[in-house]
């Protein structure tokens, strides 16, 4: 079968670009034919926040990626279609996760005359956008089936959607990524300062303020600890800056504002004993698949389909949102017990392989 995936590829980064690439391999395992069509530009500088969009040292590993569609540039659209008509695919996926890119993937879907597949990472954008409801059901109309993630955003599907969508609608999961859990060698946490992390994009809904203002409560009961915050900005710093320097928190904070590259990510995690998702929004989340790929057990807020992907004392724990107190009781209680919750995550993610979720995609 010969396979296309349209959206975000590399040398994009984010976690959508690594979720296709992950997905196009698993394809490939499994004898088909994949190719990328990504974008030639992504965003307009007006609405990309961050400092660079591509990472030149990201490597589609043998797959082809095709750069034509501009989405705000309506000429690149059939550009674009023209290109997949000539690959002649099997299957078009196309990933999901943002109003903005409605009108350019509405058109490329109707254009098309072939099984077409939406991923969905999201039904609704974290962040609001006008028309997002008419934006999202203009593309969604268009296709022969909806993928989701996580039983939460199947559920968000059903209420704003007409009843036809959720028909066509099928319930996914985030697999694990393939980093070995025992590649990663932990110091003896008894030697060395607890570590928590916060990994990944820092945008509002992620909840950053409120693990800071947890961290007071944490410090008194481990003066030691040590909070790694990495990942770059999206906005401005200055809410979590003032917080830090309000709460007395510099000695115990290590910011790393910036883009966190692969070769940056196993050091990270394995010098972490927690991985912490105060979010206040979400659908599902790639950073709870990151750390269960290192053995990471995970903190997360219970929202949106987070708790799906942790088990309480399992892999993780779970706390009610928008409550530093709460998040602080969960850290001084995984540090005073320090369990190890290594062989549960090795277990779990053999449930969630990406072969699994690829042949999922591929059932008629």
């Amino acid at each position: 079968m010969k396979i296309c995936l349209l959206g975000p590829a590399v040398p994009y980064r984010g976690g959508i670009s690594l979720f296709a690439l992950h997905l196009g391999k698993a394809f490939r395992n499994l004898g088909h034919e994949v190719l990328f069509h990504s974008f030639r530009r992504q965003y307009p500088a007006l609405l990309f926040p961050g400092k660079e969009q591509t990472d030149t040292s990201l490597s589609s590993e043998g797959i082809e990626v095709k750069r034509l569609l501009t989405p705000w540039l309506p000429w690149t659209w059939e550009q674009t279609v023209s290109a997949i008509k000539a690959y002649q695919p099997d299957l078009l996926i196309v990933s999901w996760f943002l109003p903005f890119f409605a009108p350019a993937y509405g058109y490329v879907l109707r254009r098309l005359n072939m099984k077409k597949v939406i991923l969905a990472h999201n039904v609704s954008a974290h962040e609001k956008w006008a028309f997002a409801d008419r934006l999202t059901s203009f593309v969604f109309q268009a296709a022969d089936r909806i993928v989701v993630l996580s039983k939460a955003t199947m559920k968000e599907l059903e209420r704003f959607t007409p009843l036809s969508f959720s028909r066509k609608a099928v319930l996914g999961f985030h697999p694990i990524y393939s980093h070995s859990i025992g590649l990663v060698s932990r110091s003896d946490p008894v030697d060395s300062p607890q570590i928590l992390l916060f990994f990944g994009l820092i945008k509002p809904y992620k909840g950053l303020d409120l693990l800071l203002a947890a961290m007071p409560e944490v410090i008194k009961a481990f003066p030691q600890i040590r909070l790694v915050v990495a990942g770059e900005v999206y906005g401005d710093s200055y809410v979590y800056d003032s917080l830090i320097q309000t709460l007395c928190l510099a000695d115990n904070v290590d910011l790393r504002y910036r883009y966190i590259g692969e070769a940056e990510i196993e050091d990270l995690f394995s010098q972490a004993s927690l991985c912490v998702l105060p979010y206040k929004s979400a659908s599902q989340s790639g950073v709870i698949a990151t750390s269960y790929s290192f053995g990471v057990p995970v903190l997360a807020t219970n929202v949106g389909g987070l708790g799906e992907y942790v088990e309480e004392g399992i892999t993780g724990y779970l706390v009610e949102p928008n409550s530093p107190l709460e998040l602080a009781k969960a850290i001084i209680r995984h540090f005073s017990s320090m369990p190890d919750l290594k062989p549960n995550i090795e277990a779990y993610c053999q449930k969630f392989s990406w072969q699994s979720l690829a042949e999922l995609i591929l059932q008629p």
